[in-house]
């Protein structure tokens, strides 16, 4: 399942601007992917001023995906991810990092069921999804 952290300073984002950006980038990996929006989770985490977050930036989204995209398709979903953390957070662009790491598909599960492969779900696997 694709999930999404976004992690920035405490009190940079209001409740309102973090549901803005949990659409944002459920939009944009599900458009760019064709998955299904109930499979995107998107987390938020606040890094207290002083400590580490551990991030090269102190804006950064970090993602995990199943792999088997492609490096443009990861390329087009962190694109149009910082670009809405810039606009809806108020933040400049070049202070926002990203990455998107794979992990097999075998090693997630939804609905109880094993992931298939990037391209091998069909649209009898995302309706009995869809169901569940």
């Amino acid at each position: 399942m694709p999930t999404y952290r976004c992690n920035t300073p405490v009190g940079v984002l209001s409740q309102e601007q973090r549901n803005e950006i949990a659409k944002a980038f459920t939009d944009a990996h599900a458009s760019i992917t064709g998955a299904p929006k109930s499979f995107v989770s998107v987390l938020f985490f606040e890094t207290p001023m002083g400590v580490d977050s551990g991030y090269p930036t102190k804006y950064f989204i970090d993602g995990s995906n199943r792999a088997g995209r492609s490096t443009e398709t990861k390329q087009a979903i962190m694109d149009r991810q910082i670009l809405a953390l810039s606009k809806i957070g108020g933040i400049p662009r070049d202070s926002i990092g990203a990455k998107i790491v794979d992990s097999p598909a075998s090693w997630s599960m939804s609905g109880g069921r094993i992931l298939p492969e990037p391209g091998e779900e069909g649209r009898e696997w995302y309706a009995k999804q869809a169901a569940s």
